[in-house]
Formats: structure tokens, C-alpha cells, sequence
């Protein structure tokens, strides 16, 4: 079942660090699922849409934009659905104007060190169409009898020295709540949902709208204003 853009907030506080290091500095993480699936049914869509309305709505009011985008798969091969969660979160959502760190986990068992991993397989991610501003390549777990644990404790380090320097430029994309919304939910439709019916369709047209003026909880007037910016883009 897909679950795009369901979300959790995390606010996490960093100790100082060489680009800061005066104070300690707070970051607000959102924990964003992708999709589990290449594509996706009219139902699943719109429940995305609710979705990433919500997720959307969060980011405005906290009135500070996009920082960067964390990017975390699993070690493998690089699959259609990481490809199309990347184009949808890096270049729907964010645009291309933040900087990506791409995260790569599951790799405690990897032989020799971690980053071995990004070593054989750079070109192969690259060649997907996935271009990080950084990586780190790490495990998320200690293992049965914190047998993992020195992996573990290295990983972290990894991620927090990545942190650092992708907030360091100090890049934000602002978020125009209404925009991003469209430019989004247009991405859905098109790239994870091809050839279905378009909006345009009565039937179709009245489920957009009640998940816009019911779930996203918008005005009627604004939720006919926003579908017009969606069809538009179709």
C-alpha cells in the first residue's frame, strides 16, 4: 500500500560543531514516507494528497522554508520507486534548490568498511539519475548483543558531520503553501499514477473536492481556486 508523505516531526538539538561553534543549534526533521509502489490508484492518490497537504501546511507555519532533504534507501540496487520518490520529493517538492544528502543503511554487514558501498556503486546510483550533494553510508541498528555497535556509534558520527555541513549554506526554499501544493499534487498524478482519468471528469473532479474542502479542510472558494491551478498544470 503507498503512504506518501504521511509524516512525523522531530525537532532534534545539534551540540556545536565547526561551522557553529558557538551554540548548539535546533533542527526540525521531518520523517517523510515515500511510496512503496512505482505507481498508485485514484484512492491511494487522494489519500496522498490529504497527505502531503498536511505536510505542507506544517512546513508554512513553521515560517523557516526547506533547509535540505535527507535521502535514505537501503543498500541494492537502485529501484523505479527510489527513482520516482527522488524526482517527487527532490525536484517536485523541494525543486532542486536545497541540497540532497543521500543516506544509505543496512550495510552492517558490509565487508570491510561501510563505505565500500558508495565505492562500488557511485556510478550506478549516478547513472539512476540520483545526484547527492553528500553521502553517508551506515547501519541503523546495534544488533543482537550490541554486536553492531561500533558501526552503530560510527554511523551517527557520519550523519551528524553530514548534517552540519548541509545546513552550513544556510539555502532555505521558501514554501509557497499554494504552489507547492499544486506542483505537487500534479507530480503525483503524472509521474506515480500514469494514464488515469484526468480531473477534469465530473466524478473524478467532486472526489478532488471533497478531499480538498473535507480532509485538507479549505474553503470551497479556495479549494475550486487550487484545482483550477492543478488542472492547469495537466
Amino acid at each position: 500500500m503507498s503512504c506518501t508523505f504521511a509524516s512525523t516531526t522531530y525537532q532534534i538539538r545539534f551540540p556545536a560543531c565547526y561551522f557553529r561553534p558557538e551554540v548548539e543549534y535546533d533542527v526540525n526533521l521531518y520523517d517523510t514516507a515515500g511510496l512503496n509502489e512505482p505507481t498508485m490508484n485514484n484512492s491511494t492518490y487522494l489519500d496522498a494528497v490529504a497527505k502531503a497537504h498536511e505536510l505542507i501546511v506544517s512546513l508554512k507555519e513553521k515560517g523557516c522554508g526547506i533547509h535540505g532533504l535527507l535521502f535514505c534507501i537501503r543498500g541494492g540496487r537502485i529501484s523505479e520507486t527510489v527513482q520516482r520518490n527522488y524526482s517527487l520529493f527532490y525536484e517536485s517538492l523541494c525543486q532542486k534548490e536545497v541540497p540532497l544528502a543521500l543516506i544509505i543503511t543496512g550495510l552492517e554487514n558490509e565487508q570491510g568498511d561501510m563505505d565500500n558501498f558508495w565505492t562500488q556503486n557511485e556510478a550506478h546510483i549516478e547513472k539512476s539519475g540520483i545526484a547527492p550533494a553528500a553521502h553517508a553510508c551506515i547501519t541503523t541498528i546495534k544488533g543482537y548483543n550490541n554486536v553492531y555497535e561500533k558501526r552503530y556509534l560510527e554511523s551517527r558520527e557520519k550523519v551528524h558531520r553530514m548534517m552540519d555541513e548541509l545546513l552550513a549554506c544556510e539555502i532555505a526554499c521558501p514554501v509557497d503553501a499554494d504552489g507547492l501544493f499544486a506542483r505537487v499534487c500534479h507530480a503525483l498524478r503524472h509521474h506515480l499514477a500514469p494514464g488515469k482519468v484526468p480531473w477534469s471528469v465530473e466524478k473524478n473532479r467532486a472526489k478532488m473536492m471533497q478531499v480538498l474542502t473535507k480532509r485538507c479542510k479549505l474553503r470551497k472558494e479556495d479549494a475550486v481556486q487550487l484545482l483550477r491551478r492543478i488542472e492547469e498544470k495537466d
